[in-house]
């Protein structure tokens, strides 16, 4: 679901989509953390009831710090995701996020299942506040035999929309479980966006994403991961029949730990 607003009014509107992008970030919702995180996602708060959405996110990244010798990974070049989400009501929503990762110098492998639901609390419908809670689960010891832990997360979406901006925000406390587990302590993840819509064609965006692997060891700044960056959004004539969005745009790594550079290209186009 993409939404989009009027400079001067306020507007958003459901979709079913399928959507095709080619993004580059470090953080997500279902990767390990000693690999280049690859994916990005701007969730939205509201929900709606019999709706189904399917977007193809992809990353592209360079720069990238080595993986983990440890742990024998090598770091991600490319990473593609196809999440489907559907609204069981207008407050509750699932999606399911298969990823296929290629590694520097391999072939593209599937990597793992993403489960999330979303509970909406308080409905933004087009008004300046909304908020959800969502939680995820990473079954990777299912996909992956590689000692990389599965993986539950939890926190809120929140959306502030005066005029024609709007901001999102999605901080996340994450957490190992399985039988791999080594960690027992709460990271960190969170997605950010500040967009604003020049018209109902034209609007451009602020992006960040990061990751503090455990709260309780922060560790030095540089370890951690966090991406900035700017993008560029084209939408549909609202008389056209079928409505679609292209976005464009480059991440820029803010530490020793974060790729250097992430393109970002996005194509949503509503079925």
């Amino acid at each position: 679901m993409f939404t989009r607003r009027s400079a001067g009014s306020s507007f958003g509107r459901k979709r079913s989509i399928c959507a095709v992008a080619c993004g580059g970030v470090a953080a997500s919702l279902f990767l390990p953390a000693a690999v280049a995180l690859a994916e990005f996602e701007i969730p939205e708060v509201d929900a709606e009831k019999g709706a189904f959405e399917a977007e193809y996110r992809g990353a592209k990244h360079w720069g990238l710090p080595p993986g983990d010798d440890d742990e024998n990974r090598e770091p991600l070049r490319q990473s593609h995701e196809l999440e489907l989400q559907y609204g069981l009501t207008d407050w509750w929503m699932l999606r399911l996020t298969p990823n296929v990762e290629r590694a520097a110098g391999k072939s593209a492998e599937f990597a793992s299942l993403g489960i999330e639901t979303q509970f909406v609390l308080v409905t933004r419908n087009e008004g300046l506040f909304g908020l959800a809670l969502m939680a995820g689960y990473g079954p990777y010891s299912l996909f992956v035999e590689d000692g990389t832990p599965d993986e539950f997360e939890f926190g809120p979406v929140m959306e502030v929309a005066p005029g024609p901006w709007l901001l999102t925000l999605n901080p996340r406390l994450a957490t190992d479980v399985g039988e791999s587990a080594e960690d027992e302590g709460l990271g960190f993840e969170y997605a950010a966006q500040l967009r604003y819509d020049f018209s109902e064609r034209l609007g451009a965006a602020v992006l960040g994403f990061g990751e503090i692997e455990e709260l309780a060891h922060t560790g030095p700044f540089e370890s951690q991961t966090h991406v900035l960056g700017p993008s560029l959004y084209v939408y549909s004539d609202p008389e056209d029949q079928r409505e679609w969005m292209l976005g464009a745009g480059v991440l820029f790594g803010l530490t020793e730990a974060s790729a250097k550079t992430a393109l970002r290209i996005t194509l949503a186009v509503e079925y």
